[in-house]
């Protein structure tokens, strides 16, 4: 078989499963396989695929099938720019959760920070993090985390972009860990009501379910987190979280009883939907 019906074979099976970026899919399950770039993969479309090459392209097409998250099976998943290590022990980043980073980076300047202490709470692969030592040479982040096995996966991501020495994790309930003041908190909680989780689509249920589950309305670990943010955060910092946008008007209110003397206010992602909460 040739890698241009090898592809389009395992393009139609995920399509038929529901994947909805099936040929993207079945592109990078090959690469994987084949170990080639994409360049590699487009100017070999019309070569035979060698038996033991397809073999393990029919392996990997098999766990995916089965609703194992792609990014599990390639071990990577790209978040602001960063390849982030990705395994069965921690939440597969989003592409809405970029906008926490962004809103972090702008705080910083509108606050004049040029030192910032920043705690990024429910850090799983270390991915928001990273993503803001990376960018803030000279800040100081702690990344926590319930999990051990997480934390593990945030160590590796944290040695692999050099940000060991700046990027702090401490296994804890919330904030529960950290000393001293913050100028920043950030955080992407479990937000997802209980009853919902076995609606969601197959493979997000492959996801730790600590870190997906939100308790009975969803706004469970949110309630806790203002609940511990008040003694940590400094008088004119700021908190900022992810949640889901019909979750928004009554999460502004739980943080406006809260912070009564702060402003609260929400923030739109690329597709126009409320998504992260902003006390300052």
């Amino acid at each position: 078989m040739k890698l241009a019906e090898s592809w389009v074979s395992v393009r139609d099976r995920l399509s038929l499963m529901g994947v909805e970026d099936a040929s993207l899919e079945a592109e990078v399950l090959h690469r994987q396989a084949l170990e080639m770039d994409r360049v590699g993969f487009f100017s070999e479309l019309q070569t035979e695929v060698p038996f033991e090459h397809a073999e393990r392209v029919r392996h990997l097409a098999e766990r995916r099938l089965a609703g194992e998250p792609l990014p599990y099976i390639t071990g990577i998943r790209e978040f602001y720019g960063l390849d982030f290590m990705v395994d069965s022990q921690v939440l597969v980043p989003r592409q809405e959760t970029e906008l926490l980073v962004d809103l972090t980076l702008m705080a910083v300047t509108d606050m004049g920070l040029t030192r910032p202490v920043i705690a990024d709470v429910g850090t799983g692969s270390g991915a928001i993090a990273i993503a803001l030592a990376s960018r803030l040479s000279l800040a100081t982040v702690y990344a926590t985390d319930v999990s051990q096995d997480a934390l593990d996966v945030a160590q590796r991501n944290c040695e692999r972009y050099g940000v060991a020495d700046r990027v702090r994790l401490m296994q804890g309930d919330l904030l529960s860990t950290v000393t001293g003041k913050l100028d920043i908190i950030v955080s992407n909680p479990p937000y997802i009501p209980s009853v919902q989780l076995a609606t969601l689509p197959s493979d997000v249920q492959r996801e730790p379910r600590m870190a997906l589950d939100g308790g009975p309305d969803g706004l469970d670990v949110i309630r806790r987190l203002l609940g511990q943010v008040q003694e940590k955060l400094q008088p004119n910092g700021r908190l900022m979280f992810e949640l889901s946008p019909e979750q928004v008007e009554e999460a502004m209110e739980i943080a406006h009883e809260a912070f009564p003397e702060r402003d609260v206010s929400f923030e739109r992602d690329l597709l126009k939907l409320p998504r992260v909460i902003v006390v300052s």
